[in-house]
């Protein structure tokens, strides 16, 4: 359940700016571009979903198909917002997007990022086994994880 006085919405063109904001300091090393984001949103539509307080953009998730799967592409919260379920709710909202379109969904989650990890593991998603060397700019790897959709 989302706290009190904030929202959850589909994402909008004007939203992207913040939407950048949140991913730049997010992921300072290796942000996703404003023209990254034009294009997920064009392809996932339904599946970008924006946290806002008090009329700004303070979190987003990305859900949207890879292959014949769910994938969520992308998720963040801005550092003064986390661990207040904002998360949690925009990881719940993308996975309730998948369900029914598809029999799973996958991510990819920085092995170091140990917070993400067991947010990811409280929604049932667990680890395939495959890990991508080095997929991070910093040169840290990636852990796929996959949860089963009803």
């Amino acid at each position: 359940m989302l706290p009190s006085g904030y929202v959850l919405r589909t994402c909008g063109f004007r939203d992207l700016d913040q939407v950048s904001k949140v991913e730049t300091v997010s992921f300072p090393d290796s942000p996703y571009s404003k023209l990254d984001f034009v294009s997920c949103l064009l392809i996932a539509r339904e599946g970008f979903v924006v946290a806002c307080k008090d009329g700004s953009v303070i979190g987003y998730v990305i859900a949207m198909r890879r292959g014949q799967e769910g994938s969520i592409q992308s998720i963040a919260v801005l550092p003064e917002f986390r661990g207040k379920g904002i998360g949690e709710v925009l990881m719940r909202s993308a996975i309730d997007h998948l369900t029914g379109r598809f029999k799973r969904a996958f991510l990819l989650v920085d092995v170091n990022n140990e917070r993400a990890i067991h947010l990811y593991h409280k929604l049932s998603f667990n680890d395939t086994g495959n890990i991508i060397k080095k997929y991070y700019r910093n040169g840290d790897d990636a852990i796929e994880m996959a949860k089963e959709l009803a």
